[in-house]
């Protein structure tokens, strides 16, 4: 990969990055923390708070494979599948540019854990 293309998936993975804090931190703002109230009223507000922090998680997730995807791109390892070693095809860091593994190894990862 030559340093121009690893440079535009910098920018992108540091701008989605910067998207995703930006989503946490308003996420941890409005977190209802409401213990007065009827029982719907409390219900409704822990419903809330669940669905907040399973975004929360999923975004945790993103923003961790992106950090490692920075870091391969800075020892210049970036597109290079963690279970094969085999190259990600362009295409696919395109659409997914924090990508560890190519799309068969992806799923063979998921087959496992159906099994497991």
């Amino acid at each position: 990969m030559t340093a121009k293309q690893l440079e535009k998936y910098k920018d992108i993975l540091l701008k989605e990055r910067t998207e995703i804090l930006k989503e946490l931190a308003i996420e941890r703002d409005s977190v209802v923390y409401n213990e007065q109230g009827d029982i719907v009223d409390i219900a409704e507000s822990q419903i809330s708070n669940t669905i907040l922090t399973s975004i929360s998680d999923l975004d945790q997730s993103k923003l961790k494979d992106i950090d490692i995807a920075l870091k391969k791109i800075d020892s210049k390892n970036y597109g290079f599948c963690e279970g094969t070693g085999k190259r990600i095809p362009v295409e696919r860091l395109n659409h997914i540019p924090w990508a560890r593994y190519t799309i068969e190894y992806a799923q063979t990862i998921e087959q496992n854990k159906k099994f497991n």
